[in-house]
């Protein structure tokens, strides 16, 4: 049900194991209704062909095979409604905006140094992406970039 929305992944939400529980936060008010309150479907497919690589969170794997028929198919009217349940149940944590687990900063600071990261590891955008949604970010990413920089021209001397 998690990746049944669409939206700015990282940037709208975090979804992370904490304490062996699956946990979902809300990063910004009202990004949980606006990917979530609509519709979609589950499909349960046979997982034999699927495997983690360690750039995957660790409850993600992923299959290869251009076509994989489904076992079974579940249609949820409202896939927010599906999670609150889940979460009455005990299956996750949700947090909502302003609230997040205490390893998690109100400000969302902690996508800078993700995204720095993504971008020198070849995500093209990534930063732009980041900056589009968070513009306060500028003058410190520019910072840390420039920091960057210096410490690799140092570093060829």
């Amino acid at each position: 049900m998690l990746f049944v929305g669409k939206g700015k992944g990282d940037l709208d939400t975090m979804i992370a194991t904490i304490d062996g529980k699956l946990v979902l936060v809300e990063r910004r008010p009202g990004i949980l209704n606006s990917i979530y309150n609509k519709d979609g479907y589950i499909y349960e497919l046979d997982g034999s062909t699927f495997s983690h690589y360690d750039y995957l969170w660790s409850k993600e794997v992923i299959s290869f095979e251009e076509s994989i028929k489904p076992l079974s198919k579940t249609y949820y009217k409202n896939i927010l409604e599906g999670l609150i349940e889940e979460e009455k149940k005990g299956n996750i944590t949700i947090y909502r905006y302003p609230n997040r687990p205490k390893s998690l900063p109100l400000d969302n600071s902690d996508l800078i140094e993700k995204y720095i990261y993504f971008e020198k590891s070849g995500l093209t955008g990534a930063i732009k992406e980041l900056l589009e949604v968070y513009l306060e970010f500028t003058e410190i990413v520019k910072d840390e970039l420039n920091k960057s920089i210096n410490t690799s021209l140092a570093n060829k001397k």
